[in-house]
């Protein structure tokens, strides 16, 4: 089994949409996916258009005694399932993370389960960094893949971040996603990243698409709602490297 992290220390970097489309096209190409929803806000769900699946999920395997992962996992194509994080409130929110990032073994756990194989590819969104749910994904994944966009706030982050994914599992890289050649501060940032992380950065990023947006809000899939956009090939580019990495 492969477990990958979706990470950023950053707001509004897109680490759910980035989860979601990486997921579906891994599925597409033929890997059994399981994306797996670790951010309470549970945005997942409202971007595949359908809200009503956030009610049961990982905190219910973890919080509730008899509860079976198989349960709570959601088909959403041939390769694809889902499981979201479901319906908890502020005090269990909170109560979990702790209790699951003090002891990552019980998230490691729920994968022991027969439904998943030594092929399947684990998927997590998480919250943004820091976070106690962060930490405890860390304990189990393979890759983590760092998103960052064009500002000061991303390089500024990247020192604080970087110790904590040294003490994780994987192996981890950075990501630029919104990334606009036109603007004069986004080249800055790409050249500044590059000389600071050095090998860390993928040496592409994802363009700045609104075909992004256009996507979800049709509940379609981007590459069958806008199949030439930059997006899409900067998607397809990111799949291809990803599957030569977990081969």
């Amino acid at each position: 089994m492969i477990a990958i992290g979706i990470l950023s220390p950053v707001g509004g970097s897109g680490r759910t949409s980035l989860a979601l489309m990486t997921a579906r096209q891994l599925a597409a190409q033929g890997r059994d996916v399981v994306l797996v929803q670790t951010d309470p806000t549970n945005l997942m769900a409202a971007q595949l258009g359908r809200p009503e699946l956030a009610g049961k999920g990982l905190s219910q395997v973890l919080g509730t005694p008899g509860c079976p992962v198989e349960d709570c996992l959601i088909p959403l194509e041939d390769t694809l399932r889902f499981l979201p994080y479901g319906s908890a409130d502020e005090t269990q929110t909170i109560e979990l993370a702790l209790r699951t990032a003090n002891n990552p073994d019980t998230l490691a756990g729920i994968f022991d389960s027969p439904v998943f194989t030594e092929h399947t590819v684990l998927i997590f969104d998480t919250p943004r960094w820091p976070s106690a749910w962060c930490k405890a994904v860390m304990t189990l994944t393979d890759l983590n893949l760092v998103l960052m966009v064009p500002d000061a706030n991303s390089l500024l982050s990247i020192d604080p971040l970087m110790q904590s994914l040294l003490n994780g599992r994987g192996s981890s890289y950075f990501l630029v996603n919104r990334f606009d050649s036109s603007h004069v501060l986004h080249l800055d940032i790409w050249t500044l990243s590059k000389i600071k992380l050095s090998h860390r950065l993928l040496p592409f990023y994802l363009h700045e698409d609104p075909a992004l947006s256009e996507c979800f809000a049709a509940g379609q899939h981007l590459p069958d709602y806008a199949p030439h956009s930059q997006l899409t090939e900067d998607i397809q580019k990111l799949v291809n490297w990803i599957d030569l990495e977990i081969a």
